[in-house]
């Protein structure tokens, strides 16, 4: 019997299998945050990820963060830094991995480590200009031909977007690849990074909440077509006072955005336990959508270091009620789901109190 629009169960076994069975995890991204890829594993080959959060939250650093973390294992990256263009992203790029050089090396110079004066020249230590020239000599042996930010020369356009891509398609990239890898449709890329979506240039042909979830659309089909992950990211809406931790329905411009994202992601600051002396933010990280049977009803609670501009390693796990409100107490060592096991704060504390005993 041939059918046009659909398949047997026994092709959708076969090929379910194959396409599977394929699959190197090796040659899968991650998030380069510890939690997420605790919780998340990967992010896997046609996933598109929607993080999103409130202005001044994070957005920026955890996409740079993620590029940049792919790309230094070896895997292309095309980032779209859509509100300050090439020069924001590898400035902050750069600023970050300065400051990690810093803390972890340097910290006895007692410099003031302030991004504003180095960003226009007025504080020109020499000790933070030899490692600016580390930092491009470990660029150079780390991110090779693998990280490109789009060369912003005004708004993007989806029609721009989607022409942009060509740059990294050919016809010889398709030879020899196997049939569901991204080079088999003649694509050299294993990621795409947007930040963030309100950015792009609507046509003003239609209201927004139409045209964003068009953008939303047509990314999915990049991921569905071609392979290529997507994460992009996104604002939430503005805050009220009796929000709770944010979910599906707090992305700004349309629901559809979290519906259309086979992955959505919150990140929301924990502002009453700011340590602004050691520059320690406490952030909330909620994973609101999942196809993998991971539940909004847990928040993941860890350290974003504003120094190192980089998130703690432990972090602890709360329950979250129908109104986004967490538990007083993190869960206890008993109650933790697998993946999160040995990874957390509260292990620490129950372990060397048992210890005390």
């Amino acid at each position: 019997m041939s059918l046009l629009n659909f398949l047997s169960w026994q092709d959708c076994f076969k090929k379910e299998s194959e396409y599977r069975l394929d699959t190197d995890l090796k040659k899968l991204c991650t998030y380069g945050i510890k939690p997420l890829d605790d919780s998340l594993l990967c992010i896997n080959k046609g996933e598109l990820v929607i993080i999103g959060a409130d202005s001044g939250a994070g957005k920026s650093e955890a996409a740079i963060q993620i590029a940049s973390h792919n790309a230094k294992q070896g895997k292309k990256v095309a980032l779209y830094h859509l509100e300050g263009g090439y020069r924001e992203a590898i400035a902050r790029m750069k600023w970050r991995d300065i400051c990690q050089e810093y803390y972890q090396n340097h910290s006895e110079a007692y410099i003031e480590m302030n991004y504003q004066k180095w960003l226009v020249n007025l504080d020109q230590n020499k000790l933070i200009s030899e490692i600016e020239c580390k930092i491009w000599e470990d660029y150079k042996s780390k991110y090779g031909d693998n990280l490109f930010i789009h060369n912003s020369s005004g708004d993007l356009t989806l029609t721009d977007f989607l022409a942009s891509l060509l740059d990294f398609h050919s016809l010889e990239t398709a030879a020899g690849a196997k049939y569901n890898d991204q080079r088999a449709i003649g694509f050299d890329l294993d990621l795409i990074v947007i930040d963030h979506l309100q950015y792009f240039s609507l046509d003003q042909g239609e209201s927004e909440i139409a045209e964003i979830t068009n953008i939303i659309r047509q990314v999915k089909k990049v991921t569905d077509n071609y392979h290529i992950p997507v994460v992009l990211i996104s604002h939430l809406r503005k805050k009220t006072k009796d929000r709770g931790l944010p979910d599906q329905q707090d992305f700004y411009g349309s629901s559809n955005i979290p519906k259309i994202a086979t992955t959505a992601i919150t990140i929301t600051p924990q502002i009453n336990k700011e340590d602004f002396s050691r520059s320690i933010y406490p952030t909330w990280i909620r994973i609101v959508k999942s196809r993998i049977g991971l539940r909004p009803s847990i928040a993941i609670l860890l350290d974003f270091d504003g120094r190192k501009k980089s998130y703690a390693e432990k972090y602890d796990l709360y329950r979250i009620n129908n109104d986004g409100y967490s538990s007083p107490e993190p869960l206890g060592a008993l109650e933790l789901p697998k993946w999160a096991e040995g990874n957390t704060k509260t292990e620490e504390t129950e372990n060397e109190n048992y210890q005390d005993k």
